[in-house]
């Protein structure tokens, strides 16, 4: 089962890398926050640990991690930029690197005034399927209870559950970002389940809180219990 300080701890992080994105879209613009070439080959997390380090103090307070929390912050920034969006589709431009990079991750932060949330594909919402999936065996495994595949689907097929799976699996997905570890759009597909209405539209005034996680688990929790006869 999750536990809170973690949970709380990531949409701490979660919270602060996404101000630091909007900042970003106009500090970049207008020639606040120069991009630099800082880093090589070896993945977005370093790259973008790179980035904060040379930037540190030019970053908002309320965008800029403490000291002790510089990896896995720059860890989880570094999926938001691969994960959750695109860049708005301008053929008639050409991207100029200042900094002398063309990598994935410095084209999309110097364009974060352009960028847009994926639209997701079949493909992600299958891969959300499995990770609700995976994320209530795991939870059987930690308490000992035996896990039925067939079940879990079958149970899975009620909306009520399933959003309460997405929760947890979102939470799961939380702390494995904070490791640079990303299951890409399919995380997003998680979010949407829970953080957005069946017509399609981002739910207003909508916070995530540890407490929403949590509840689910324990629900979940429930469900694997009654089916195992306890």
């Amino acid at each position: 089962m999750l536990a809170k300080s973690d949970i709380e701890f990531a949409l701490s992080i979660q919270n602060r890398c996404f101000k630091l994105l909007l900042w970003l879209g106009n500090a970049i613009r207008e020639g606040f926050v120069p991009l630099i070439k800082a880093h090589d080959l070896a993945g977005a997390g370093h790259a973008a640990r790179s980035w904060v380090e040379t930037h540190f103090y030019n970053l908002p307070d309320e965008c800029r991690p403490l000291s002790d929390e510089l990896t896995p912050f720059a860890n989880f920034f570094g999926t938001y930029l691969e994960t959750s969006f695109d860049l708005v589709a301008r053929p008639k431009e050409r991207y100029f690197s200042s900094c002398g990079c063309f990598c994935p991750w410095c084209s999309r932060l110097a364009q974060a005034q352009h960028l847009k949330p994926k639209a997701l594909t079949r493909e992600d919402k299958e891969r959300a399927a499995k990770l609700r999936l995976r994320r209530m065996e795991m939870i059987a495994r930690e308490e000992k209870l035996p896990s039925y595949e067939l079940r879990i689907k079958d149970c899975l097929s009620d909306e009520s559950l399933r959003i309460q799976a997405s929760l947890s699996a979102y939470g799961a997905a939380l702390l494995n970002r904070l490791k640079g570890i990303s299951d890409g759009p399919a995380v997003l597909a998680l979010w949407r389940d829970f953080a957005w209405s069946s017509n399609g539209a981002p739910l207003r005034r909508f916070k995530l809180q540890s407490k929403h996680i949590l509840e689910a688990e324990q629900r979940l929790l429930g469900v694997l219990q009654n089916h195992a006869g306890l």
